[in-house]
């Protein structure tokens, strides 16, 4: 199981908080950090400031030097596909490679927040139409990251490119991510397209019937299941002992601002959420290892409270 931070910035978080949790997961040993791609609060806390994830994560990726980057995910809607890939392939280029691998991940979805798309004039069509919406922006990425393949005309019935090309071509290349947590339209995307399929918030069982899914689809499409990694992000909450671990719980309630009783809000995080002492956090994270969830992404709600990091790290980690 390999462990990466998520973060939701769209709820007040400064470029600031941002790195500063950037910076403690990259001492830590984390593989990546990634974020959300929101303009307005999910949490419906309109006075809350945001940023643009793609400015972000350039930022990133001057100041940190091994961690991976990317978006969980960027809404199809937000930007036209030549944008996206010439973003991501700059981004990539400032955060250089590791290992081989580039450190840059582009992460894209159909987008699901009406508010931000109507506050700030991005289209927002029914589900039907952004799924095309979004096999089509895959279409055009795959092939303008390709190194062989020459400019190409490509006419589509959201975008329209002539002689398309992005030069250079990043080496290596950005994977590409599909989230979702549907069983046949977004794993049939994954397996014709995608790097990595990433779903949300599922507990043992649910990851393990996506799981399956996305192995069928990859049968289907004659590919190699395993040439598609499977993650999860999921909330987490986690104290070095059951005291810390209530005590984080009270804070990120009271910041939630959700009236009900301690313990029925507890409740509805215990189905899919990371939750509890160092044992029960490992537990679930080798539940869901044993569902095929390979690299997970750990919402973390509390984004000041770098200390719970360490708590991953130092003594979830080496029980797994």
């Amino acid at each position: 199981m390999r462990l990466n931070v998520m973060l939701e910035p769209q709820e007040g978080l400064s470029y600031q908080d941002i790195l500063a949790v950037a910076q403690r997961a990259e001492s830590l040993g984390f593989e990546g950090l990634y974020r959300s791609d929101h303009y307005t609060s999910v949490g419906g806390h309109a006075a809350m400031g945001s940023t643009d994830a793609w400015a972000t994560l350039a930022g990133l990726a001057r100041e940190t030097g091994r961690l991976r980057l990317g978006t969980m995910v960027s809404p199809v809607t937000f930007r036209p596909v030549g944008n996206l890939a010439k973003v991501a392939a700059t981004t990539a280029e400032m955060a250089g490679s590791v290992d081989g691998r580039a450190r840059v991940d582009i992460g894209v979805g159909t987008g699901w927040l009406e508010e931000e798309h109507r506050q700030l004039g991005f289209p927002f069509e029914d589900l039907d139409t952004r799924f095309r919406r979004l096999e089509e922006q895959l279409q055009v990425l795959q092939r303008l990251f390709d190194r062989d393949a020459a400019p190409f005309d490509f006419d589509g019935e959201f975008e329209s490119l002539r002689g398309a090309q992005i030069v250079p071509v990043p080496e290596p290349r950005p994977d590409l991510i599909i989230g979702g947590t549907g069983l046949v339209r977004t794993p049939r995307l994954a397996a014709t397209f995608a790097d990595e399929l990433n779903t949300g918030f599922q507990g043992p069982e649910g990851a393990a019937q996506r799981r399956r899914a996305l192995d069928r689809a990859c049968e289907r499409a004659g590919r190699d299941p395993a040439t598609v990694t499977f993650s999860l992000m999921t909330g987490c909450l986690i104290g070095a002992d059951e005291r810390e671990f209530v005590r984080r719980a009270e804070r990120l309630k009271a910041r939630s601002g959700d009236g009900r009783p301690f313990g029925e809000w507890l409740g509805d995080l215990e189905g899919a959420w990371v939750l509890g002492t160092p044992d029960q956090a490992a537990q679930r994270l080798g539940e869901l290892a044993e569902a095929g969830v390979e690299r997970i992404m750990l919402q973390h709600q509390l984004p000041d409270d770098l200390d719970m990091l360490d708590v991953v790290v130092e003594d979830v980690a080496p029980r797994l």
